[in-house]
């Protein structure tokens, strides 16, 4: 098994890969993980909807564990919102995030505020309130905007539980605020920025790449609408990450 997907990654020239679930679990690097980045090191680029994390946060975690991969190799989808907007002029953001996102938003020179803003920036937010969601939907009603890392709603954690994502907290937003009224900018996977932004760091195009993940939606049909071809390992699929690096010769 998993012949005809180790052809793929010989000969791909960028190889992405998905974090949750793919490379780690409750971040704690899976040991194939390692061998897989060892294996393909200068054609790795990691691809995450992950919003809590900066991307030297993944690196030193990998570093820890014994796996040596550059934060600039890492594209984060939290980090990159953040990022699109701080370009934007003369706003004042309703930031629903992890603390150290915050910091990394005052850093980049975003105008945060919990009153009359003009943009709700969604994240996942471990410290989510009723006062959130309710400070947020009447934000919405108002007519600010909506700018969302992403829309999973959960991903992988330990022992086989899951851990509520940023798609949970926007699915309460919706009930409070319905579609019809929400004007929302999605940054992460399946939309194309992540894939473009590693393809683009590997000085690849997209069709020479592969990507590898364990969600459908978000790590293949994102790949697919990119160009990008999809080896979807877990799940349904009956892949393994095991199945994907080179036997080593006995």
């Amino acid at each position: 098994m998993g012949l005809q997907e180790r052809r793929m990654l010989s000969s791909a020239k960028g190889i992405l890969l998905d974090w949750d679930g793919c490379v780690a679990i409750d971040n704690r690097v899976l040991p194939f993980a390692g061998k897989l980045i060892e294996q393909y090191a200068d054609r790795i680029a990691i691809v995450s909807n992950n919003s809590t994390h900066l991307p030297c946060d993944f690196a030193d975690i990998l570093a820890r564990q014994g796996v040596r991969v550059s934060h600039e190799r890492i594209f984060l989808a939290g980090v990159e919102a953040v990022r699109y907007i701080a370009t934007i002029r003369d706003i004042r953001v309703l930031l629903l995030s992890a603390p150290k996102i915050r910091r990394y938003a005052r850093d980049l020179g975003v105008t945060l505020v919990r009153e009359s803003p003009n943009v709700v920036l969604l994240m996942r937010d471990a410290r989510f309130t009723y006062a959130k969601l309710e400070h947020a939907a009447n934000a919405l009603r108002a007519g600010a905007k909506l700018v969302v890392a992403n829309a999973d709603l959960t991903h992988p954690g330990p022992r086989n539980r899951v851990v509520p994502e940023t798609g949970a907290l926007l699915a309460a937003l919706l009930a409070c605020v319905g579609e019809a009224q929400m004007h929302r900018h999605l940054i992460g996977k399946p939309g194309p920025l992540l894939f473009e932004q590693a393809c683009a760091y590997l000085g690849v195009a997209p069709e020479a790449a592969v990507m590898i993940g364990d969600n459908p939606d978000t790590d293949g049909e994102g790949a697919m609408n990119a160009g990008i071809r999809p080896i979807l390992i877990g799940g349904s699929s009956p892949l393994r990450l095991e199945h994907l690096v080179e036997p080593t010769a006995a």
